[in-house]
């Protein structure tokens, strides 16, 4: 948690420094702390942030969220994950484009996943309040289940990336995606992570938001399928 909240920290610090130069990178953090003490002791601490680097042809982006949480000294929530992708423009709207990611969730059954794969993508609104994008791809997962084996295969997956204006200093934002794993159709997963954020200043806004994780078949007997988590959090821009 420490390492986490640390890293958001200082990539804040370094590219705020360097705002009045020529903006390359736009950056996006979330951060979120609650500590309770008496006769419930609780610890959560989550953060999310996202990079991008947008060109005329090429355009890159990183994204990374965590989340720690603890009830009276007993962990409760350890994720981590971290997804970058390189897109390569062919007309004004298609593009084709390389994603990878890792992922590491505790209480999932699974010890980490691995994924890489291409795909390709189109801007379907591209307004000052509508934003939306779709993504189709074929990456192969390498996942090690938790005290077993390694579970690989190939799959498909369809995202899809909104961003509504709803007023000046008012944006909901929704990410989502389905994966499917190609050689067993019932196993699949769906993500969504919604935030509503209002803006306070340039840099500053509060934010809600509702992540929802799904998993048809869990690695093991005993885990449940759907996780979510509801957060406020701080966020920074610039």
């Amino acid at each position: 948690m420490k390492k986490a909240l640390f890293l958001s920290l200082m990539l804040t610090s370094a590219l705020m420094a360097k705002e009045n130069k020529e903006k390359l990178w736009d950056v996006h953090i979330e951060l979120s702390f609650v500590k309770t003490s008496g006769n419930t002791k609780t610890s959560t601490f989550a953060e999310k942030l996202e990079v991008k680097r947008e060109g005329k042809i090429n355009r890159f982006y990183l994204k990374n969220s965590a989340l720690f949480a603890s009830q009276n000294g007993k962990e409760t929530a350890n994720r981590f994950d971290i997804n970058g992708r390189w897109e390569r423009l062919f007309t004004e709207r298609l593009f084709g484009f390389l994603a990878a990611g890792f992922e590491r969730d505790k209480f999932s059954g699974y010890s980490y996943k691995l994924s890489i794969g291409p795909g390709i993508g189109y801007d379907v609104l591209k307004t000052k309040k509508h934003q939306l994008k779709i993504l189709l791809s074929t990456p192969y997962y390498y996942n090690k289940i938790e005290n077993d084996g390694i579970d690989n295969y190939a799959t498909f997956k369809g995202e899809l990336y909104y961003q509504w204006l709803i007023r000046e200093n008012l944006k909901l934002k929704e990410d989502a995606s389905y994966i499917v794993d190609l050689s067993d159709t019932g196993k699949y997963f769906i993500n969504s992570d919604t935030t509503l954020a209002v803006k306070i200043n340039k840099h500053l806004s509060l934010g809600v938001g509702y992540k929802i994780a799904y998993q048809s078949k869990p690695p093991k007997p005993g885990l449940k399928k759907l996780d979510t988590t509801f957060s406020t959090s701080l966020i920074i821009d610039f």
